[in-house]
């Protein structure tokens, strides 16, 4: 006997933007014109070994309709890599400034996290805590 496949409640889309010469993955749910400054996006970062897909459950099971990104860091998913053979946190860092300011330029965003992606989040929301909210 086979498994039920999952099926999503939410349609996810693919998105892709230029990333300091990068060129980064996004799925996105929801629609833009739902964002203001009481309710940015949410910003959801994937830990290591993961991909933006990955929360696909979690976006079915939020109680309300918000406009959510999931990114892919660099290297992961269907981001491009960077040719080097290791990355560091300052890269994730700056990737994700760079994606701040494409997605939600001058006004700060959510940012939900694990892992890997927590950290990172963790560091940037102390060195630039203007841009997350």
């Amino acid at each position: 006997m086979t498994e039920p496949v999952y099926t999503a409640r939410r349609a996810a889309r693919s998105l892709f933007v230029p990333v300091r010469g990068l060129r980064c993955h996004l799925l996105a749910w929801g629609d833009a014109s739902m964002v203001t400054l009481e309710r940015p996006p949410l910003l959801l970062m994937h830990g290591w070994m993961d991909v933006a897909a990955s929360f696909q459950f979690m976006v079915d099971a939020l109680a309300t309709e918000r406009y959510v990104l999931a990114a892919d860091w660099r290297g992961f998913g269907l981001s491009d890599a960077a040719g080097s053979d290791g990355y560091w946190f300052a890269d994730y860092l700056g990737d994700l400034d760079a994606l701040l300011d494409v997605l939600c330029p001058g006004a700060p965003a959510r940012l939900i996290a694990h892992s890997m992606g927590g950290n990172v989040a963790s560091m940037y929301a102390g060195i630039r805590p203007a841009r997350v909210r």
